[in-house]
């Protein structure tokens, strides 16, 4: 924990750096960040932030992480240990949208906060049953919900125009505590985050 003595920033005494992530966990707390598209940077912030403050499983369900050069430059402007933050996240990498089901099942036995980015992306498959894929993401939500029960989680869900991120969406809003849509993820404001 960064508000430990001996653990703050030596450039930023007391200080966290993000001005959108709180430096304590809320559990029993589901929240929904929906980007334009153009979520990279933030994404990389928010991973820095999370890996700041301990460990966390980030489940990575797209094709996209930031690479260690940039993690490591991003890192290196609040800290020196560079190397003990790096190694903070415990990345997962769904190839499908029922690997992310069994994936979320085995997060919650780890009791660590859960990032999740660009949550709907197998859901898109059009080479499985769309059937077989709303089942998934309905139990995919639920899960889910019940790892929040014990675990701070938040949500990255790229806005997309398409048939499906109309249809899906919804399903997993469903189960949210609280979504930030693309407008006002700009502007928020410290007080208003609230989940790690």
């Amino acid at each position: 924990d960064m508000n430990k003595p001996g653990n703050q920033d030596i450039r930023h005494p007391g200080s966290f750096p993000a001005h959108w992530i709180r430096p304590y966990s809320r559990v029993g707390y589901l929240q929904i960040v929906e980007t334009d598209g153009k979520e990279h940077p933030m994404l990389t912030e928010l991973i820095v932030q999370l890996a700041l403050r301990g460990s966390f499983n980030l489940i990575a369900v797209d094709e996209w992480l930031p690479d260690r050069d940039t993690l490591y430059r991003s890192i290196r402007r609040h800290t020196r240990r560079i190397q003990e933050v790096m190694d903070r996240p415990h990345i997962k990498r769904p190839m499908t949208c029922l690997q992310l089901k069994d994936l979320l099942l085995e997060a919650d036995m780890q009791k660590r906060p859960v990032l999740i980015s660009n949550f709907l992306y197998h859901f898109y498959n059009a080479d499985v049953v769309l059937s077989l894929r709303e089942r998934i993401l309905k139990r995919c939500c639920q899960y889910t919900r019940i790892l929040s029960l014990c675990n701070p989680v938040i949500v990255i869900v790229p806005r997309l125009s398409r048939e499906e991120y109309t249809r899906f969406f919804p399903v997993l809003a469903s189960v949210a505590d609280e979504i930030i849509p693309i407008a006002e993820w700009s502007v928020i404001e410290a007080s208003q985050v609230s989940l790690f």
